[in-house]
């Protein structure tokens, strides 16, 4: 059996709302307003990420570096095992990014593919460095 993977219902390099993913994945869980989201029923991690944050946001320091992500975890460390153990978990994580709030329409973000945990130091957040897979390096505009 084969699982059910979120990718299979998104394109690289489109630009996604999070109201438009909530049209694709029905929703109404809340906390596809966070950072981290895990959508019901798929075998997947969505991470938005945003460099410049805005002014009212945790000033978290998250950023991509060649085929790195730089990425601050949640201050409660409640996603950090979800994030280091997602291949034993079949879990795929998926990289939506954006520069700043206001760079797309809606507050959009670019889906960029998917990325692997590398390594983390532990704290409150964790920091994670996380590679883009080979797919997502080949089709990546930012």
């Amino acid at each position: 059996m084969n699982p059910k993977l979120a990718s299979a219902k998104l394109k690289v390099g489109e630009i996604y709302s999070r109201k438009s993913l909530r049209e694709i994945f029905p929703t109404s869980d809340a906390t596809l307003n966070t950072g981290v989201f895990r959508p019901k029923n798929y075998f997947s991690v969505w991470l938005f990420v945003t460099r410049k944050k805005a002014p009212n946001q945790p000033k978290y320091v998250d950023y991509l570096s060649g085929q790195t992500l730089h990425w601050q975890g949640q201050t409660s460390g409640k996603s950090d095992q979800m994030i280091i153990e997602h291949r034993n978990r079949d879990l795929e994580l998926l990289l939506f990014y954006r520069e700043e709030p206001k760079q797309y329409a809606n507050s959009g973000f670019r889906y960029v593919g998917p990325v692997e945990y590398t390594s983390h130091n532990p704290g409150h957040p964790s920091s994670f460095k996380l590679r883009l897979t080979t797919y997502a390096k080949n089709n990546m505009m930012i």
